[in-house]
């Protein structure tokens, strides 16, 4: 038998699932019109795409709820299910608004040119805010983690918040860097595939010591080294995100339409 379980049993409030999936599906419809009106002032539909990409990465949320160890309840509204783990209708409003808006957000912040101490600035409070978001959502149960979790703090494995938080920075500097290649005509459509990869690619390069604690008994301290190892990966990862945004903005202030050059 594989370990850690799941726990099957686990039912959510039919109250909480039906406010959660409300709250989230306001927000998904604001940050929709945000990109509708963006198309409209700038004849692209790059912060659109952003946002059915935010959406698509809920595609591989199973994957990696099973090997980092989260669970949605059957009860509740489900979506779609895939490896036998259901994901409920909320999950992907919630990922259109957090990642897609975050995508849209930090890729138009970077195109003003921001200081690297301005980006880290960024990304420490990205991991608060994420942290708070989540406590917040775990203490109503709509979902849960379970296994042994390293740095786990009000139900919420902190680790989670690490990788969470520099997804949408990497695919916003990606798309900065070669902005001119993925906004014009039909090559826009390649910003949907990107995100969802670079997606997947940040949550194994991030959390692989994780997901190897939780799924292995490791015993407690060497859990929460593979959580602090998450962590340090996770700076890493934006310690090169930092540098490239920063290079990129450099090279000319006015991002718009400009060739990308090579590093």
């Amino acid at each position: 038998m594989l370990l850690p379980q799941p726990p099957f049993d686990t039912l959510v409030d039919p109250q909480v699932e039906l406010w959660v999936t409300v709250v989230t599906l306001i927000g998904a419809l604001v940050a929709a019109g945000f990109a509708v009106r963006d198309w409209r002032q700038s004849r692209r539909p790059t912060v659109l795409l952003l946002l059915i990409g935010g959406a698509a990465m809920t595609s591989i949320e199973p994957f990696i709820d099973t090997v980092g160890g989260c669970w949605f309840p059957r009860n509740g509204w489900t979506a779609f299910q895939t490896y036998g783990r259901p994901m409920p209708i909320w999950l992907i409003c919630s990922y259109l608004t957090y990642f897609g808006g975050g995508m849209a957000v930090m890729w138009r912040l970077m195109r003003q040119g921001l200081s690297r101490s301005q980006l880290w600035a960024l990304y420490v409070g990205g991991i608060a805010s994420d942290c708070l978001l989540e406590m917040t959502l775990l203490h109503f149960q709509p979902y849960l983690y379970y296994g042994p979790q390293p740095l786990m703090v009000a139900k919420f494995p902190l680790w989670w918040a690490a990788i969470n938080t520099v997804t949408p920075m990497a695919a916003a500097a990606i798309l900065l860097r070669y902005q001119r290649f993925l906004t014009a005509g039909w090559r826009q459509l390649q910003i949907v595939p990107l995100t969802l990869s670079v997606s997947i690619g940040m949550n194994a390069v991030i959390g692989w010591p994780s997901w190897l604690v939780i799924n292995t008994p490791v015993g407690p301290l060497l859990t929460q080294i593979g959580g602090l190892a998450s962590f340090a990966l996770s700076a890493w990862c934006m310690s090169i995100v930092a540098e490239s945004a920063h290079r990129q903005a450099a090279r000319s202030p006015v991002m718009a339409g400009l060739v990308p050059e090579p590093f």
